[in-house]
């Protein structure tokens, strides 16, 4: 990756819904050179997606968290699965907008956004720690995202 590519991807990280003109005038470099460098970097997995910035707030999903998680890795050593798997099911919960395996005294940190904290409470204590291979968890209540 050089200066123009970097030019490219500073551009689609504000806004990757421009079309490739826009793009280009933003980046200071000819459409032609855009348009090649993003289908390169989309080939060789730079840019592996576009997406769209959600307002969570009226998506009603007023109350956000980090979970830090410990596994318990006997139970799933009985159940013969791994960590990464668990990661997945976690991951395909509505609440959870990302997860993450950790090194350190925790295992996992997962990323939720909840309509409230009866919400919150609810997902962490009836959903999450009922999920087997999940064991102590530690909430941290986002009160400002910046």
């Amino acid at each position: 990756m050089d200066e123009k590519d970097r030019a490219i991807i500073n551009v689609l990280r504000q806004n990757s819904r421009l079309s490739i003109k826009q793009i280009a005038k933003r980046a200071r470099l000819p459409v032609t050179t855009v348009y090649n460098r993003m289908k390169r970097l989309e080939q060789e997995g730079v840019i592996r997606g576009y997406t769209v910035v959600l307002d969570k707030k009226r998506l009603g999903k007023l109350v956000s968290a980090y979970i830090l998680a410990n596994v318990d890795y006997s139970v799933l050593k009985k159940t013969n699965t791994n960590q990464i798997a668990l990661a997945k099911k976690v991951k395909l919960m509505e609440e959870v907008e990302e997860i993450s395996i950790i090194a350190g005294e925790k295992d996992l940190l997962i990323k939720v956004s909840v309509g409230s904290v009866e919400a919150l409470n609810s997902f962490v204590v009836d959903k999450l720690r009922n999920l087997a291979g999940v064991d102590k968890t530690q909430t941290l209540v986002v009160l400002k995202e910046v």
